[in-house]
């Protein structure tokens, strides 16, 4: 167990060092060698963790990703309703990359990190394990009859990539400086579209008892 926990702590450590080297001088200049003599290891031992560059860079990027999803995730659990869920892992996903210029510059050096292809998606299993925390919302929010129902699985690759659309033209582009303004209004315009009011919800509860709508 305790060799296991230092092995997980030195994962941790190289793919946080890789990520600050490949943000400031992107794939093409950084090295196996650099990220070694950050760490004052070997390259021999470095291997014993990657393959090569290339593997390196994306379990570095997917790493990033993974901690990004779960930071939408964590702040989800201190919410009881599906609502205050939503609003959260959303408004959360985007303070963490505002709070992280370093995967910023990453996204910034790599834009085909984001591509709404699934064909053309490097971290295809990641992106498919943030949007399934999105469905499973929107799944709670349809069954206790808040969210309108709907084609979960359609409304949830749509939302996804409305996200990762947001996110290109803000972090890869740098097109819109008031970019958070834009996306607060748009979540709460979006949540506006999916909970039913109060007149609709009891229509549908009837309706679901067999009675008349």
């Amino acid at each position: 167990m305790k060799i296991m926990k230092e092995r997980e702590k030195k994962t941790e450590l190289l793919f946080e060092t890789a990520l600050e080297l490949f943000a400031a001088y992107g794939y093409k200049k950084t090295t196996v060698d650099d990220v070694a003599a950050r760490l004052s290891m070997t390259k021999g031992n470095l291997y014993f963790y990657v393959k090569n560059k290339k593997d390196l860079y994306e379990k570095t990027v997917n790493h990033a990703l993974n901690q990004w999803k779960a930071a939408g995730q964590k702040a989800m659990e201190s919410e009881t309703d599906v609502v205050s869920q939503f609003r959260s892992m959303a408004i959360a996903a985007i303070e963490y990359i505002e709070n992280n210029p370093t995967l910023r510059q990453v996204l910034m050096n790599d834009p085909s990190i984001f591509t709404i292809s699934a064909n053309e998606d490097r971290f295809r299993k990641t992106n498919e394990s943030a949007m399934a925390i999105l469905k499973a919302v929107l799944e709670e929010g349809v069954r206790q009859n808040i969210f309108y129902p709907m084609d979960v699985d359609h409304i949830s690759e749509y939302l996804y990539s409305v996200y990762i659309m947001f996110l290109i033209k803000r972090y890869v582009k740098s097109e819109s400086s008031s970019s958070k303004t834009m996306f607060r209004e748009a979540l709460e315009l979006t949540i506006r579209g999916l909970v039913m009011s109060p007149v609709t919800t009891t229509a549908a509860q009837t309706t679901s008892k067999g009675g008349k709508s």
